[in-house]
Parts: structure tokens; C-alpha cells; sequence
């Protein structure tokens, strides 16, 4: 460790050497200055730790150099003890004035002397840390920015790189289904499960894509007037073929008729979707999927449910599971989850921009879960 700097500053020889004498017993590194041009040019090319400045000096005394010290941004920290013989209230007033952080008096106390020193030079170190614990912050700061920009790049670039083979695999089966006729129940089937996966992957690379926008604030809700009904009847439209292959009962009930709602269309009917497709693959065969919407007043909220006979979650798990990729550890831990960690993600990010709340209800393994949603009207 480099042991501190002091720069004593007198023009005159004998008092240099009595307070470098004093402070020799101590493991500093001492330089002298016999005026304030010469203290300023050693400031100026080497800054010390402290500085022992005489007041009463020929050429520039001692206030007028600690007010340039202090001045000067790159040398303001530096701390600057007044040595006096001056004891005048005026004189200690213009030395405070100049910036001084402390004074000693003529004829110099060593122990006195000792003191001030330790402790302006601790506080010099504290700031010294701090200094340099901030400018790595910084340089931390700007590197997450360079690697944020980065993963922006990455992401826009593996979601093209998966949306396009995902796009031509989907019409290739598409066009395949068109002639179902010449093949067997069973390829069908098949097929058409394939086709789900791939609506499925679509939407967790959308998703994925979302999260990354609305992080970033690129991704606000575009609201327009919106049937409910119209949009359950679609979404339940692509899933009917995938709950039947599994047995599963589904319905979709609406408590009572609600009227037009201001929502974004798209991103609340993906929630919508990502609920459904997680409580199909999750629900076993013979199982029940029951939603349900329904609203409190004419100025809502809006409810949506969306109710499984699937394995259920315990408490502790209950927040988690909406975190990014929290559920891939879930899954480590034995929990079973779904939307490979972006989905659910998603429905959180969706549902809390449109000024809404999300939320699990389950008694546990085994007793299924409830998915709620709350979207103000």
C-alpha cells in the first residue's frame, strides 16, 4: 500500500523542517513547498493526500492558494490544514471562506498535530474508495449497457432465426391436414398435435419477444374497443381439436353478458391463450377445463378465470411462478409448470400494463389451479 502524501507548504525553512521532524515518526511521505506558486505547481503534477499550508506567505499566501485548491475540481478533495499564528475570528472566517478543512496553531502541538492529520487523511481514503468504487460502477454501468444492447441484437436475431423454419414447418402441415382424408386417424392426429406444438413455440417466441419490449418500455397496450365474447369464441376455436384429442372437457362461460371493453386485443388474447394451452398439456386426460368471465359493476373490473383439474401448486410457489424462468428451477425442484419459463411471464407483464393483476389460486398437488385475471374497464 502507498503510504500517504503531505505536502508541507512554509517559506520558512526552519518551520518545514520542525513540522517534518514531527511527522517523520509516522509512515508518511513528506514533499515541501517554500511558496504558494510552488505548492500549486506540485499540486498541480502530483496531488498529495494532505496539505500543511502556511498562512502568512510572500507572493500568494496561504488563503489565496487554498481558495485555487479548492477551485479546481480535480484537487477540491484534497484536504488543506491552515498552520497560523493568526488566532483573529476574522482570520479563521477568511480561512473557512478559502475552503480550509481545518486549522492548527503556531507553535505546533505534535500530538495535536497527529490527530488532525490521522483524521483528515482517513476521511481523504473513505472519499478515495468511493471515488474509485463509483467509477467502477460506472464502467460496470456501461458495460451492461454494451451487453443490454447486445442481447437486444441476440434476441431479435434467434427470435428470426426460430420464427421462420417455425413458420414454413407450420404451412408444410397445414397443407399436409388439407388432405387428411388420405391418411389414418392416427397420422392425423399426429399431425395435428405437431401443428399445436408449433402454434405453441410461436407463442412463447412472441412472448419472449414482448417481455424483452415492454423491459425495454418499447411495448404499451394499444386499447380499442374489444367483444369478449367474440375473442373467446376464437381462441376456443384453435383449442377444441387439442382438448378433444385428450379427452378433456372445456367450456368457457360468461357469468353475464359483457359489454365492450377497452383492451388491447392481441396481447389479451394471447394471455388468454397461454392460460388455455398451459392448463391443456397440464390437465390429464379426462380432465376438466372450465374459464369463466364475468365483470363486478359496469365499471368492472373484468374477470377472467380460468380453472384445471391439473397437478396444482403449493403456496410458496404461487408468486414464483410468475417470475422469468423461475419455473426452469421449479421443474429442477420436482414443481410442474409450464410456458417454459416465458409464458406466464408474459401474462404478468400483459395483464399489469393494461393496470390489471394476475394471479394462481390452488390447493395444492394434486387439486389443480386457478388462474385469475383482474383488467379494469
Amino acid at each position: 500500500m502507498n503510504k500517504p502524501a503531505i505536502l508541507v507548504v512554509d517559506d520558512e525553512e526552519r518551520n518545514i523542517k520542525l513540522l517534518k521532524a514531527m511527522l517523520s515518526l509516522e509512515n508518511y511521505e513528506l514533499k515541501e513547498a517554500r511558496n504558494g506558486e510552488e505548492a500549486l505547481d506540485l499540486v498541480a503534477r502530483n496531488e498529495p493526500d494532505l496539505i500543511l499550508l502556511d498562512v502568512m506567505m510572500p507572493g500568494l499566501d496561504g488563503f489565496e492558494v487554498c481558495r485555487r485548491i479548492k477551485q479546481s475540481e480535480k484537487t477540491r478533495v484534497i484536504p488543506v490544514v491552515m498552520v497560523t499564528a493568526l488566532r483573529e475570528r476574522e482570520h479563521r472566517i477568511r480561512a473557512l471562506e478559502a475552503g480550509a478543512d481545518d486549522f492548527i496553531s503556531k507553535p505546533v502541538d505534535q500530538t495535536e498535530l497527529f490527530l488532525r492529520v490521522k483524521s483528515l487523511l482517513r476521511i481523504k481514503t473513505y472519499h478515495d474508495d468511493l471515488k474509485r468504487n463509483y467509477s467502477e460502477l460506472a464502467d460496470m454501468h456501461a458495460q451492461l449497457r454494451e451487453l443490454e444492447k447486445a442481447k437486444e441484437g441476440l434476441t431479435h436475431m434467434v427470435i428470426h432465426d426460430l420464427n421462420s423454419p417455425l413458420m414454413a414447418i407450420s404451412s408444410v402441415i397445414q397443407l399436409v391436414l388439407m388432405e387428411k382424408e388420405n391418411f389414418s386417424e392416427k397420422q392425423v392426429r399426429f399431425l395435428q398435435t405437431s401443428l399445436d406444438q408449433c402454434h405453441d413455440l410461436n407463442q412463447q417466441i412472441q412472448s419472449l419477444l414482448d417481455i424483452h419490449r415492454m423491459e425495454e418500455a418499447k411495448l404499451k397496450p394499444q386499447r380499442e374497443e374489444t367483444d369478449m365474447a367474440g375473442m373467446v369464441k376464437e381462441i376456443l376455436s384453435q383449442f377444441a381439436s387439442r382438448a378433444l384429442l385428450k379427452r378433456i372437457d372445456l367450456s368457457f362461460d360468461f357469468i353475464k353478458p359483457v359489454p365492450p371493453v377497452q383492451m388491447d386485443h392481441d396481447l389479451i388474447s394471447r394471455v388468454v391463450s397461454n392460460l388455455l394451452s398451459n392448463a391443456i398439456r397440464y390437465t390429464p386426460a379426462g380432465g376438466r377445463i372450465q374459464g369463466s368471465v364475468d365483470y363486478l359493476s359496469e365499471k368492472g373490473p373484468l374477470l377472467i378465470c380460468v380453472r384445471d383439474t391439473g397437478p396444482g401448486l403449493e403456496p410458496q410457489y404461487h408468486e414464483r411462478i410468475f417470475n422469468k424462468f423461475e419455473q426452469v428451477s421449479m421443474k429442477k425442484a420436482g414443481v410442474t409448470v409450464g410456458m417454459s419459463g416465458v409464458g406466464l411471464t408474459f401474462c404478468k407483464m400483459a395483464v399489469e400494463a393494461h393496470g390489471g393483476r394476475i394471479w394462481v389460486e390452488s390447493g395444492g398437488q394434486g387439486k389443480g389451479c386457478a388462474f385469475n385475471v383482474e383488467i379494469p374497464m
